[in-house]
């Protein structure tokens, strides 16, 4: 049996990472557990040698995610902006189309919540009917949009109850619009917004914490650096190659069982992704109605490439680089380069079904398609590159895939929002987690502290009793 510890935190992410700093912090002994031979999780900082660092996972920040921008200000890791000048583009078949001609994600955002229906409450239940209603007398804006509701009206398709497509499906968008939504929903959740809950999307949109764009910086060292700075701070290193199995939590501690070894402590916390959670066998209080919020979740489907060119071609036709296909769906192209005087690249970001595709295939066949999308966007140019390097999230062992899980219709909305104030002394975090910030490493780290600050206190409050 290990020494014992009032605290086991079971991963070695950004979450897991944050919640033990704070712990030691707060004078309270703990120790990480972590699985794989490495820290970091989904941030996963690799060297490409001549041609920089490849952020295999998470990567770009904005300006309002303090708590990473504060780890990078004490450790003077320099912070790159984005490439951002020029146009965006669309690629709908083989035609290339300035972005602002369509829908874009802000403007989807803001009109999801009153296509949501939500039933959670009278008041709630008040609420859909008076949007519907409102929505269903308002005039149609064209003769396009009267169309596609009377054809939504007879033709009896439906899309699963509760899921984002039925809230998509009363959008009533044009066939483009639509084909955008659907891209930009495959690649930041990794699947089909089929099987994604409306309200649960809808409610993490509204809690998010910025008005910033989401790939505003990123860092040229890699965001790993943060992952080692949170790692440094601490007095127990992390255990690698220390897969947890089982948790048994009971009244008076927690026993945790992984191979041949045995823990034990006065509480754990569980810092992994909620689909590589429930793998863990987890006994103690409400143990029914914890496999069943553990079950709410999904992983997403992601591939991500960077693809490093000679010159960056993109930007001579007044182009920014980033690109949206209709087909493939779920591909996203940005300028990734660096200000640091390196190559230029671009990452391309792939999720959902054609991701998971695409995974079965030999790395050179992924390569060769994905140069093509890029010559679709970009011209001959882009099928000759200097290096492309990839990542491969499908079915990952100890993410479940990518980027994040998010919460099937058919299952609690607000699974999350659970599992984040789970009681006792089996507590959990992650990024998933997180209110203000969820599924990104901003949220991971605010998640980690959080929970850690309520153990903490409790771990006060039983010993001043």
């Amino acid at each position: 049996m290990e020494k014992d510890v009032k605290v086991v935190v079971v991963g070695g992410g950004a979450a897991g990472l944050a919640a033990a700093v704070e712990l030691e912090c707060r004078g309270v002994s703990c120790q990480v557990l972590e699985a794989q031979t490495r820290l970091g999780g989904r941030v996963h900082s690799v060297s490409g040698g001549t041609e920089g660092c490849f952020d295999r996972g998470a990567q770009m920040v904005n300006g309002d995610m303090s708590a990473v921008l504060s780890i990078a200000r004490d450790i003077g890791l320099s912070c790159s902006p984005v490439p951002s000048t020029g146009e965006d583009l669309v690629v709908l078949g083989q035609d290339v189309c300035p972005r602002r001609d369509l829908l874009s994600n802000d403007e989807f955002e803001a009109l999801l919540p009153a296509h949501v229906a939500r039933w959670t409450s009278p008041k709630e239940a008040l609420r859909t009917l008076w949007r519907a209603h409102t929505w269903w007398t308002t005039p149609w804006e064209d003769f396009g949009e009267a169309k596609r509701g009377l054809h939504r009206l007879v033709s009896g398709t439906k899309a699963p109850r509760g899921s984002l497509a039925e809230a998509i499906g009363r959008m009533l968008l044009c066939p483009e619009d639509e084909a955008m939504v659907r891209t930009m929903v495959c690649e930041q959740y990794g699947t089909t917004p089929e099987t994604l809950d409306a309200v649960a999307i809808a409610t993490g949109l509204d809690r998010y914490a910025s008005e910033r764009p989401d790939l505003e910086f990123h860092f040229p060292q890699g965001l790993g650096a943060i992952i080692n700075a949170l790692a440094a701070q601490l007095a127990h290193a992390p255990m690698l190659g220390s897969p947890v199995d089982r948790i048994d939590a009971g009244p008076d501690g927690v026993t945790l069982r992984g191979g041949d070894r045995t823990w034990c402590s006065d509480y754990v916390i569980v810092a992994v992704p909620p689909t590589v959670a429930r793998k863990i066998r987890l006994n103690g209080d409400r143990k029914d109605e914890l496999k069943q919020t553990l079950d709410a979740f999904q992983a997403g489907d992601l591939i991500k490439s960077v693809v490093v060119y000679d010159a960056p071609f993109w930007r001579w036709n007044g182009r920014s680089g980033r690109v949206s296909f209709a087909d493939p769906v779920g591909l996203e192209i940005v300028d990734a380069s660096y200000d640091d005087g390196g190559r230029p690249r671009l990452a391309a970001f792939l999720g959902g079904p054609t991701a998971r595709q695409r995974a079965s295939l030999p790395e050179e066949a992924r390569q060769r398609l994905l140069l093509e999308d890029l010559s679709r966007a970009f011209g001959k140019e882009a099928m000759h590159p200097r290096a492309v390097t990839e990542a491969v999230w499908v079915d990952d062992p100890w993410s479940g895939g990518g980027y994040n899980a998010s919460v099937k219709p058919g299952y609690r909305a607000d699974a999350a929002a659970r599992l984040a104030g789970w009681p006792g002394r089996l507590r959990f975090a992650g990024a998933e987690l997180d209110g203000s910030f969820a599924g990104y490493v901003e949220g991971a780290i605010r998640s980690g502290r959080k929970v850690a600050s309520g153990v903490a206190g409790d771990l006060s409050g039983a010993v001043r009793s």
